[in-house]
């Protein structure tokens, strides 16, 4: 195994993976540096910034897997720390600071054109921003008549049927 210091590149001689934390953390020093040169499309340090995002990616998928627990909140909060924005920065692209909220508390989804946006913006993909179907709650009616016959006061109301006189 190679130890890897930090701003050394990694060695690709023989292509591999990215094998453990400490290549992974070389690939991600590399990339902030060829970040900062900003390389023109095409240029050999531009394919190689590209190859290593697609290691660090696959490096990503396989230790730290975002799974089920991933809403399209923590998502845009995760976006947003990243770019050093803020949610006042979303009112913009959601239509104001009631609808961030709302869409924060859980209380809002997200419109397509609204999801457009933040992609756009945020540089996240729409998939992470559609929320994930939720299963149904509805009794159907065969499900009611079980639970009327179970308890038959259930569906009554106070002050209907018959008066006493």
């Amino acid at each position: 195994m190679t130890t890897v210091v930090r701003g050394q590149r990694l060695d690709f001689s023989e292509p591999h993976v990215l094998r453990n934390e400490a290549e992974y953390d070389a690939a991600v020093g590399e990339v902030d540096e060829l970040l900062e040169r900003d390389p023109p499309v095409g240029s050999p340090e531009y394919e190689r910034l590209r190859f290593l995002a697609v290691l660090i990616g696959a490096y990503d998928d396989d230790h730290y897997p975002m799974g089920d627990t991933s809403t399209p909140q923590s998502v845009v909060a995760f976006m947003l720390e990243q770019k050093g924005m803020t949610r006042a920065d979303l009112a913009p692209i959601l239509g104001g600071r009631s609808r961030v909220s709302e869409f924060f508390s859980g209380k809002r989804r997200l419109s397509v054109h609204q999801m457009r946006r933040i992609r756009d913006v945020l540089g996240v993909p729409a998939d992470l921003l559609l929320d994930r179907p939720r299963p149904a709650r509805r009794k159907g009616r065969r499900g009611a008549r079980k639970a009327q016959e179970a308890n038959p006061t259930a569906g009554a109301t106070r002050g209907r049927g018959r008066r006493k006189m």
